[in-house]
């Protein structure tokens, strides 16, 4: 007995009642795929700007004039050049393969497992001890405002970090709206600074230009790049990004003008105007307003700092989720999609982070350690691995986009690793590490 149509396997039209044929119908196109709901070009372009601006220009401007005096200038210019073929490199990677652990799935295409876990070991080990560094310059402002400059920096540091990590329970988008508000917010009232300590900026405090010589840029150099760091933070967000190809692309095309320009006029008003300290919002505007300045300079540098803490906070959290996914970390910090929606944020991991940045600051207390090394550290260890990342890009046949901008990319990097010092040879010991870790963490593939 034949089935009537329309009617589903197993069922049968009733007896003694012929079936009526039916018009032959035209074959339909497939339905679209559902369109993909995340983040946007202009959540990313926000994303990239907390991530850069913010403790880079509020407190390494400073330190980078005390190694090359006024010459520092020149390596702010060098670097807000060289941060297109970074932006770029990420860019394209992350179009090419969305991924929250970020440069480490290129690294897996290109150099197989081992290779991949030493990277991510690598990475997440750079993100845990460098990012208390946005907390030590919150608290020294904090410090400096409640006119207790000398106080205890780290326990301080300690509170702030967990207030970052508290803002990133909100979840993602709650996050990314509070951070747009604040930035537009922050980012006027730094404009505003620099105009207002226009007027007494005076170019004799260009005078001598290059007081400890070249080797002194050449340390401001990998000193300053840590403020340019960044762009391989939100990369870390690709899995929650509607679409990465068009949205990463067309997001660095605005982020990194502006972010170059913001770190080079912040700079030279600040090295023109008289300082005796590394806190650069207060000094430019204690000059046009005293004391008051040196207030309200302090509440804009918090609020600044607090901003790009969270998006580092926010970017530690994901690469920290992917890494136990990969089987970097314990499984147990491994968060679902779905348990992530229901949370807002990856709870486990915020909690082990909130652990781990307070074992950091006890360490510096404990040991003295002077927190200029771990800028210094920072930066060598994410050179290393854009060198790492372009290499295995290039090697794994990526996209010639991927592969011309990755050459680029490690070449920059290469050089600027010259400059590397202390921090390098403390990076390189972190690398071997992670990479003798990475080897017994990999997992061993059985023979077909």
């Amino acid at each position: 007995m034949s089935r009537g149509p329309g009617l589903p396997a197993g069922d049968t039209a009733p007896v003694g009642k012929a079936t009526e044929p039916t018009a032959p119908t035209t074959p339909t196109a497939p339905p679209p795929p559902p369109r993909r709901t995340g983040l946007g070009v202009r959540a990313l372009v926000i994303f990239y700007i907390t991530s850069l601006v913010g403790t880079g220009i509020l407190y390494v401007p400073g330190v980078t004039a005390q190694q090359a005096g006024p010459a520092s200038l020149l390596a702010w210019a060098v670097l807000a050049a060289a941060s297109y073929p970074f932006a770029k490199f990420f860019a394209e990677m992350s179009a090419w393969r969305p991924d929250a652990s970020g440069l480490t799935v290129v690294v897996r295409l290109g150099f197989g497992e081992r290779a991949a876990h030493a990277a991510g070991l690598l990475l997440i080990t750079t993100y845990v001890i460098g990012n208390p560094i946005m907390g030590i310059i919150s608290a020294r402002y904090f410090l400096d405002l409640t006119g207790h400059p000398d106080g205890p920096v780290y326990a301080v540091a300690a509170a702030f970090m967990a207030l970052s990590v508290l803002f990133n329970t909100l979840g993602l988008h709650t996050g990314a709206r509070v951070q747009a508000i604040c930035l537009v917010v922050l980012l006027t009232g730094l404009g505003l600074a620099v105009a207002l300590a226009a007027p007494h900026m005076e170019a004799a405090r260009y005078d001598p230009f290059v007081p400890h010589g070249w080797g002194g840029v050449g340390a401001a150099v990998v000193t300053a790049f840590f403020s340019f760091l960044g762009w391989e933070n939100v990369s870390t967000l690709a899995d929650e990004v509607a679409d990465p190809a068009r949205s990463y692309r067309r997001a660095v095309r605005w982020a990194v003008p502006v972010i170059g320009l913001l770190y080079l006029s912040v700079t030279a008003a600040y090295l023109a105007v008289p300082s005796d300290g590394t806190m650069v919002v207060t000094a430019l505007l204690e000059a046009p307003l005293g004391h008051t300045g040196r207030v309200v300079g302090a509440l804009v540098a918090l609020g600044l700092a607090m901003v790009a803490t969270n998006a580092w906070v926010l970017g530690a959290s994901r690469l920290m989720a992917a890494g136990a996914r990969d089987g970097l970390l314990p499984r147990s910090l491994t968060v679902t999609p779905a348990a992530e929606r229901a949370q807002g944020a990856p709870l486990r991991v915020l909690a082990v982070l909130t652990v781990s940045y307070t074992a950091v600051l006890g360490g510096l207390s404990v040991t003295g350690l002077d927190d200029t090394v771990i800028l210094a550290m920072t930066s060598s260890s994410f050179l290393m691995l854009y060198v790492a990342a372009a290499a295995a890009a290039i090697r794994a046949r990526a996209p010639r986009a991927i592969r011309n901008v990755g050459l680029l990319t490690s070449l920059i990097a290469l050089a600027f690793l010259c400059f590397g010092g202390i921090g390098l040879l403390l990076a390189a010991l972190a690398a071997t590490v992670c990479t003798l870790l990475g080897v017994l963490r990999a997992p061993r593939r059985t023979p077909a």
